[in-house]
């Protein structure tokens, strides 16, 4: 027999109107209790789920906020994301913000215009302190966030896709750091560049070990 509302209230010890709001996901409710009746309701076998991800009760509404412009990786993400929402019958709608720049300010100004029904909220913006205090508007208001392809790490989110820029630095070091070593020569046109950035087992062009 399927958990109820009336389950899940008991189960995580807030009213019934509180997990209707979240099940719904209306306004009225605080990040916390969100969680705790989402992590009931899961519990519990409310939610359906496929391939152990907990899908949303009713189809979700959409929105991104991408710092478009001229630039034509933004044209193309936005594209592939209107293409693939359009194909999932658990999306209702998805609509796509041209953002005027990449600031806080341009966050802001785009934030203040997302749908009331909206459920989900892509983003990509840049670390800032602000920024960060915009993303949990967001998600205090009861909306999933999922932050793109630049990392807003210390921000609430419900997830982050893209590169961790930390760990792709340290990868991209460790692997400059197995290269092998050429000097510089001089090209054709008298200019010299380098071949290779540094000779193996070295640190700063010195040899590991030494002072």
């Amino acid at each position: 027999m399927k958990a109820t509302v009336s389950d899940i209230a008991r189960n995580c010890g807030l009213s019934t109107a509180t997990v209707d709001r979240v099940l719904n996901n209306r306004p009225g409710a605080s990040a916390a209790n969100r969680q705790r009746v989402m992590e009931a309701a899961k519990q519990l076998g409310y939610l359906p789920v496929a391939d152990q991800v907990t899908l949303p009760s009713r189809p979700a509404h959409l929105e991104f906020l991408l710092p478009i412009g001229s630039n034509a990786f933004m044209r193309d993400l936005a594209g592939h994301i209107e293409d693939y929402a359009a194909r999932l019958p658990l999306v209702a709608s998805c609509r796509i913000h041209n953002l005027a720049g990449i600031s806080p300010n341009a966050l802001q100004s785009a934030v203040e215009n997302l749908s009331l029904r909206a459920n989900g909220v892509g983003v990509i913006a840049v670390d800032h302190p602000r920024t960060r205090n915009i993303l949990r508007d967001i998600v205090d208001a009861g909306m999933r966030l999922v932050t793109l392809v630049s990392d807003v790490p210390a921000a609430p989110r419900s997830a982050y896709v893209g590169i961790d820029n930390r760990v792709g630095g340290t990868n991209g070091g460790a692997v400059d750091g197995t290269l092998p070593w050429r000097p510089h020569r001089p090209s054709g046109d008298g200019r010299r560049f380098p071949l290779l950035s540094r000779p193996r087992g070295t640190r700063n062009g010195f040899p590991l070990g030494a002072q």
